[in-house]
């Protein structure tokens, strides 16, 4: 009796550590591959091991000791994560990568990874072809049928014209219940932005639509928590809705057209009064100038170990001195102007409270090797990244949301109270955007002695608040030591403000030119 009594103290301790250590993996239609895998438990929060994942399922995985980073590779998709970061990057198979925030980070720990294990697996669900879940009440991971199915929400549009207006058939894979619409006319055509939320779009699909008849033009980006469709339509709207299509998963967006009587009353002396009164509103008379990191928060060092948080503030600081000097009428604001750190959203928030007309972000690249032959200054648009390194310089500046007390709290807030109607605003404002950096480019190109690398586009946190027409400039490598010694120097610093100055001052003319012409910006159509 005793003997059994050791045998019961011995096993109980041990059956206990097994349960707060593994976790349940139920193969319903092969019960006979029922296992576990290894877990932790963080912040409340349980982890799964990835490498266990990765043998369970046969998957091909590849690690970077140097950058910490993992790579998961399906048969048609491929997963990146980060350690100590909460943003994963999923590619397919043309290397389009589309960034998923998860609210808690990927952990690295004793040389494995671990990751959120509910959070992870409705992100794993989407990449394989069987059907997994995650079932908290046991908890375990359920793996179902396999499925013949799109990873993607949104697949395509099919357009319809109507008597009194037009039909678009957003095309979607699973019942989406959270969408929204607004409209914005701009010269003779009517720009429609869709938001559905919790929603992955088939972006590298969807841009091949052939625009036709109504449809000018069709735009898709792709954020953490949701996609916008951009859509151009020909002629003038009054209303839009969005409505769920009966006996499927797809979701009609009704478009209706003015009559020939709402039309002409829209062209009376009110009418023109009220035009003029919009036009004035949107003239170019507040920039925000943003200084990229600060405080706690380095950014990148360079080969003399000079710090990022340090040129960018310099460059800023002369930028809003010279724009001050030749455009008086603008006012500027700065979102540092000092050595502190600022959160992220702070920076969109600071922005957006001014009335800010530009959105204008410093930055200094680096390669991880010092030092390195790769050189010149990069303009970045908020889109989801293309290249390899854009998404990489992308992951690498959202990673400063780390240095921010609660940061899980208040971007779960941004990307699920405030993200639908930011990232709306953001499409407003591609085109305005695309023509600043496309000008900028020049300017830069022109005024400095930096190599021109041309206008790009990845996903930074830090302008998705900013809803105006905004840019992100890598203004030199200080990973290079002749770009570092330009950049270090008050003459280097002073030059690229110059040449940042001259973009706006060219930008502001052009910009309020078409705003009195009633101009297409960018085009010069009407």
């Amino acid at each position: 009796m005793r003997l059994r009594f050791l045998i019961l103290l011995l096993i109980l301790p041990a059956t206990g550590l097994q349960s707060q250590n593994k976790l349940s993996v139920i193969f319903q239609q092969e019960p006979s591959r029922s296992t576990s895998i290894g877990t932790i438990k963080r912040g409340g929060s349980l982890y799964a091991s990835i490498s266990d994942l990765v043998k369970l399922f046969h998957i091909k995985s590849s690690h970077s000791l140097a950058s910490q980073k993992l790579e998961l590779e399906t048969k048609q998709y491929t997963l990146r994560l980060t350690a100590n970061n909460p943003f994963v990057v999923l590619f397919d198979q043309n290397r389009t990568g589309n960034v998923i925030q998860l609210q808690n980070i990927v952990v690295y720990q004793a040389q494995a990874f671990y990751v959120p294990a509910e959070e992870f697996i409705n992100v794993f669900d989407d990449v394989m072809p069987e059907d997994i879940s995650f079932d908290r009440t046991r908890p375990a991971i359920v793996v179902g049928k396999t499925l013949a199915r799109s990873p993607f929400d949104i697949t395509g549009l099919v357009t319809e014209e109507k008597n009194n207006g037009y039909l678009i058939r957003i095309q979607c894979s699973k019942t989406l219940s959270d969408y929204e619409s607004w409209t914005k006319p701009i010269g003779d055509d009517t720009w429609i932005y869709v938001t559905l939320s919790n929603a992955r779009a088939d972006i590298a699909g969807m841009n091949k639509t052939q625009p036709h008849g109504f449809l000018k033009k069709v735009l898709v980006f792709q954020s953490p928590k949701s996609a916008q469709l951009t859509l151009k339509i020909k002629g003038q709207v009054t209303s839009t809705e969005l409505v769920a299509a009966e006996g499927s998963s797809d979701i009609l967006l009704t478009i209706h057209r003015p009559t020939e009587e709402q039309i002409a009353a829209r062209k009376t002396r009110d009418y023109e009064k009220q035009l003029e009164r919009e036009r004035n509103r949107w003239k170019l008379d507040v920039v925000v100038i943003d200084a990229g990191h600060g405080g706690d928060d380095p950014g990148t060092t360079g080969t003399t170990r000079i710090k990022e948080k340090d040129i960018t503030l310099g460059i800023a600081l002369k930028l809003g001195k010279l724009i001050h000097k030749q455009l008086p009428d603008v006012k500027i604001v700065y979102t540092r102007q000092k050595d502190e750190f600022v959160e992220l959203y702070r920076r969109g928030q600071i922005a957006n409270q001014a009335g800010g007309k530009l959105f204008i972000s410093i930055h200094c690249n680096a390669m991880p090797h010092k030092p390195n032959a790769m050189n010149g200054f990069e303009i970045y648009l908020l889109r989801p990244g293309k290249t390899e390194n854009a998404i990489q310089l992308a992951e690498r500046e959202n990673a400063a949301v780390k240095f921010e007390q609660g940061y899980e709290k208040h971007y779960q807030e941004l990307t699920e109270e405030n993200f639908i109607l930011l990232t709306m605003a953001q499409n407003a404002y591609v085109k305005y955007s695309e023509k600043f950096a496309d000008i900028l480019q020049q300017e830069m190109g022109k005024k400095t002695t930096l190599a021109n690398n041309g206008v790009k586009q990845a996903g930074f946190y830090v302008l998705v608040g900013a809803s105006m027409p905004n840019v992100l400039i890598e203004t030199a490598y200080l990973s290079n030591k002749r770009d570092e010694k330009l950049l270090k120097s008050a003459n280097g610093q002073q030059h690229i403000a110059e040449s940042i100055c001259s973009a706006v001052k060219r930008y502001k003319e052009e910009y309020e030119r078409s705003l009195q012409e009633g101009k297409d910006f960018g085009t010069g159509t009407r």
